[in-house]
This record gives C-alpha cells, structure tokens and sequence, in this order.
C-alpha cells in the first residue's frame, strides 16, 4: 500500500516545502490551501501524486471534507500536517477583533480542527497515524513587539498539543513544529477576502525580514522527519533555545520567589487532585 498524507496551508511556504519533500519520498499528498491560484500552481509542479481541495482550514465544513476526501481517495492517511498559517504584524493596541479572528481561526483552530478530524477517524477504524501542528518559536518563549495576536496563537498550539498528546491513543502520536524565521510570504494576504490588507510599508518590512529565514525546503525536512520519529517537540533553529531559556528563567524566578515548596505543597498537586476526583466519580457509577 502506498503512503499517503495531508498538509494544510500547503500552496507556499513551508507547507509547500513538506509536499515537495512527501511527494519525493514517495507519499501521495492532498493539499489544501485558501489561496486558489497558487495551490492549482502547486499541483500542477508536484505531479500526479498530489490532489487539492480548496477552502479555508479555520471552517470546520472544509476540515471535515478534507478528511473525507482523503480517505476516499487514499483508504488511509499516515501523516498530516496541520502547517496553515498567518500574521498580521499589527501592534496588540492597534489590532482588529477582524485580525483576531482572522490569525486564531486559521492558526489555532485550523490546527485544532484538523487534529481532530482524522485523530477521530483513526480511532474510529482502529488505524494508527502522525499528525504535526505547526507552532512557532514564539510557542517556546520567543517575543517581539508587533505579532502579539500571533505569538499567543503560537502559545496555544503549544498548549493545545500537550493535552492533545495525552488524550491520544498509543497509535497516534502529536508532534508541534516549533520553527524559527523561514524565508515564506507569511504577511502576504491579498488572497484573503474580507480582512483588510496589510499597509504596504508594514508589509515591506515583514517581507524583508522573512528573506532572512531558513529555506522552507530546509525546515520541511525537520518537520518530516520528527514526525516520523513521534517526537514532540521539533525544533529548526538553535538561536530559538534563547526565549525558550529567557521564558524558563522568568518562571523559575517566580517560583522561588513567590511560591517556593513548603508543608501545604503536596495538599495542592492538581494532578493528583484531578486523579482523585475521577477516582471518586468512577467508583459512586459502579
């Protein structure tokens, strides 16, 4: 049987970079992406090995159409790359709830959304499977001034993995693609109706910086594979262990500070709580 996958935000960028590499070792991919003309672009590069449905990953109707047709056309998935992704660059204070809603449907729910759809189909077929969402060195402790709406939906994917990994069986396992800066078009969304378009120094800027990044070929090779090795976390870029250590640093400083160990310390352990809590309610049900 032949390998198959998914990969989201697939027609540019790193997403394009894993259905390149997918469709060289060997995988049919089914893409999908918003942007139609550059996904069209994409299948017609990436061969007969590749399929598309078009559509916006934050809508849970194209999620569920995504996962039907894949199995339709492949009888099972083994991997899939929840990658769709977007920014802004707007300053927290001067952001839109339109931005908002733009940058945590796509990034947080569009990840969410697909996890969960082929996690359920897995399950429900006794299958196993890979899935990656795609999060940010900004999930790790990485910040700067102006992508506050990205970052925190960075964070949530962190947070958003970590259950989701413990809330999946033995055969599916959850991996969270932390890259650093990669050389995509992130800031580009003139092919997105109803959100207002980036001014075009903002853009400029945003572009400028990007060009600096890895090449997403280069990242999209990581990702691949510690996905296939069901690591959890996946890293691209040395240089992003510095916010992970700064953000460390603050927490350890605080605990100490503030919070360190005494007598009362075990009394509120909330896993040990939650553990005897369910402990309790499944034995009054016998």
């Amino acid at each position: 049987m032949s390998k198959s996958a998914v990969v989201t935000g697939a027609a540019s960028g790193i997403g394009l970079g894993m259905a390149q590499l997918l469709v060289e070792d060997g995988y049919k991919v089914l893409l999908t992406d918003i942007n139609g003309d550059a996904l069209n672009a994409a299948i017609a590069e990436l061969g007969e090995n590749a399929s598309a449905l078009q559509g916006d990953i934050a809508d849970p109707a194209l999620i569920e159409a995504l996962a039907a047709q894949a199995f339709d056309t492949f009888g099972s998935v083994d991997l899939v790359f929840a990658n769709a992704g977007v920014s802004t660059g707007a300053s927290l204070l001067k952001a839109t709830p339109a931005q908002f809603d733009l940058i945590f449907g796509v990034n947080t729910k569009g990840a969410w959304l697909t996890a969960k759809a082929f996690a359920n189909r897995w399950q429900e077929t006794g299958a196993s499977g890979r899935i990656c969402i795609t999060g940010s060195e900004h999930s790790l402790g990485f910040q700067h001034a102006g992508v506050g709406l990205y970052t925190a939906s960075k964070h949530a994917i962190l947070g958003l993995g970590d259950v989701l990994r413990r809330e999946l069986p033995d055969t599916i396992s959850l991996s969270v693609f932390c890259p650093g800066i990669v050389a995509t078009n992130i800031y580009d969304q003139s092919h997105i109706e109803g959100v207002a378009e980036i001014p075009a120094t903002a853009k400029a800027y945003g572009a400028a910086i990007m060009a600096r990044g890895m090449s997403p070929q280069s990242v999209a090779r990581k990702a691949i594979d510690g996905t296939l090795r069901g690591d959890f976390l996946i890293v691209t870029h040395a240089v992003a262990r510095d916010g992970a250590e700064e953000r460390w640093q603050a927490i350890d400083t605080a605990f100490a500070t503030q919070a360190p160990p005494d007598e009362t310390t075990e009394q509120y352990r909330t896993a040990k709580i939650v553990a005897d809590v369910r402990a309790e309610f499944k034995s009054r049900q016998k």
